[in-house]
């Protein structure tokens, strides 16, 4: 993940050079990006990029995990607005995901990604939580997103077990849908 000195920049700065990593890699595969390209573009010189970034993988991961961070926060507000219902913030978290993402920049960045996935690094990911409602279940019951009333769940463990299955088939159905050209509506449909 980025250094300390990368937090330390400007919001303005710091945008500028997430725009330009996402850019990199966008265009490219992991393999043919270029840190050359992203400094260039974010007009920095190299040794500010290792100043931030150890090397290409960690700048990768901060877009991975930045990403993350953007949708958790979506899940919580979704959750909200279901009234804690976890099966209709999945169909919702869903759409969203489809409707933000269709744009064909952000289809290549995510298909880089998954490629990336597959391929060979998994390493690369083992730091990063790929959990979306697991993450927002909170044992102490005040403080929790989802409305436990609308389950028939015995305990926390069975909750934790039902939220990895969704997770599962949400992440798999995105990633499939990533991967493949299909039409806007047709993504829409798949997962109710």
């Amino acid at each position: 993940m980025p250094k300390s000195t990368f937090y330390n920049l400007n919001e303005e700065k710091r945008e500028k050079i997430k725009k330009a990593l996402k850019n990199e890699f966008t265009k490219n595969t992991f393999e043919k990006a270029s840190i050359s390209r992203m400094i260039e573009e974010a007009n920095i010189p190299r040794g500010s990029f290792y100043q931030y970034f150890e090397d290409k993988e960690d700048a990768l991961k901060y877009i991975i995990e930045d990403f993350l961070n953007d949708e958790k926060e979506e899940v919580k507000k979704l959750l909200i607005q279901n009234e804690g219902d976890i099966f209709s913030t999945t169909i919702d978290l869903y759409s969203y995901f489809v409707d933000r993402n269709y744009h064909d920049s952000e289809m290549k960045l995510f298909q880089n990604i998954i490629n990336k996935l597959r391929n060979d690094n998994v390493n690369i990911y083992k730091n990063i939580k790929f959990k979306k409602f697991t993450d927002l279940k909170d044992i102490d019951k005040r403080n929790c997103y989802i409305n436990t009333n609308l389950l028939a769940i015995e305990n926390d463990e069975d909750m934790e077990y039902m939220l990895r299955i969704l997770t599962c088939i949400l992440r798999a159905e995105l990633m499939d849908v990533m991967r493949k050209k299909v039409s806007k509506e047709t993504r829409k449909r798949r997962i109710v």
